[in-house]
């Protein structure tokens, strides 16, 4: 176990916000950035990543699976970011792609103009990827000689042990003026009670807010075009139906509770579009 302190504003300062899975949560009494303090050191997180597992009172498998929604999501994603305005693109690399399914995508909306690459450390989702055909592997980032217009992250910064400075690794694969696709929520000015849970801690070991994410991008000399929140729960009569049963019935965790005060989190999943100074 390793203790660390804020890695935006760098106060050691910070009070306790919530508990789970034998882990605790804590506010920086500075920015507000939500983080595991007390935390497995950087070899268990890298090792459990690549399996997909995390150990705790009950262990994580985060493995999941393949999601064909997603890959439609993405793409109104994609035009709600670019417009139809990607022809400056011509290569683009997905870091911690899952599955493939913002590689495919990205293919489709483009019409296959785009060549991309994925990277992702959980073996079992790099096979899950490679069976659709798409480019997938794990390498290395700070010594990966590539080099892309555009680097995307979805549902990794989360993940991350130390986000600036993954992010500042990542200009050196980016060629002038190129691209980052940021995705994360929007969550950290949440109160303990309206955050969504489960947390899935350790896996997940910080929640930013716009500003934060923000701040540490025009750090590192990004410029922000665009950013766009959606819902962190979508109102679909079926996905209701169906968390409604599982608030009734014992032993399930149900998301009902984020149907019925949609509002509050229709904007807490959020892409941001920033483009490397020259």
């Amino acid at each position: 176990m390793k203790t660390v302190r804020c890695y935006y504003c760098g106060s050691g300062n910070s009070s306790f916000y919530a508990a789970e899975n034998g882990f605790q949560l804590v506010k920086c009494d500075g920015c507000g950035l939500l983080f595991v303090k007390d935390r497995p050191d950087d070899d268990q997180i890298s090792q459990a990543h690549r399996q997909g597992r995390h150990a705790g009172e009950k262990e994580l498998d985060v493995t999941g699976r393949y999601s064909p929604g997603r890959v439609r999501t993405y793409r109104k994603v994609l035009q709600d970011l670019y417009g139809g305005d990607m022809g400056h693109i011509r290569t683009w690399l997905d870091v911690g792609c899952g599955h493939g399914e913002f590689m495919l995508a990205v293919q489709r909306y483009a019409s296959g103009n785009i060549e991309v690459t994925g990277t992702e450390p959980n073996v079992h989702k790099q096979a899950s990827a490679r069976a659709r055909g798409l480019n997938v592997g794990y390498f290395d980032l700070e010594t990966h000689g590539v080099h892309y217009d555009a680097i995307s992250l979805l549902n990794v910064y989360s993940h991350l042990p130390d986000p600036p400075r993954f992010l500042e690794n990542l200009i050196k694969l980016l060629n002038p003026g190129g691209e980052l696709i940021v995705q994360t929520g929007d969550t950290a000015d949440f109160s303990a009670s309206e955050h969504y849970r489960p947390f899935s801690l350790p896996d997940h070991l910080s929640f930013a807010s716009q500003a934060i994410v923000v701040g540490i991008l025009e750090r590192l000399g990004f410029q922000v075009i665009h950013i766009r929140k959606y819902p962190y729960v979508r109102l679909e009569l079926g996905s209701m139906l169906k968390e409604t049963v599982k608030a009734l019935l014992p032993h399930f965790s149900s998301r009902l509770r984020y149907y019925l005060n949609w509002k509050k989190y229709s904007e807490a999943d959020m892409f941001i579009r920033a483009r490397l100074r020259n």
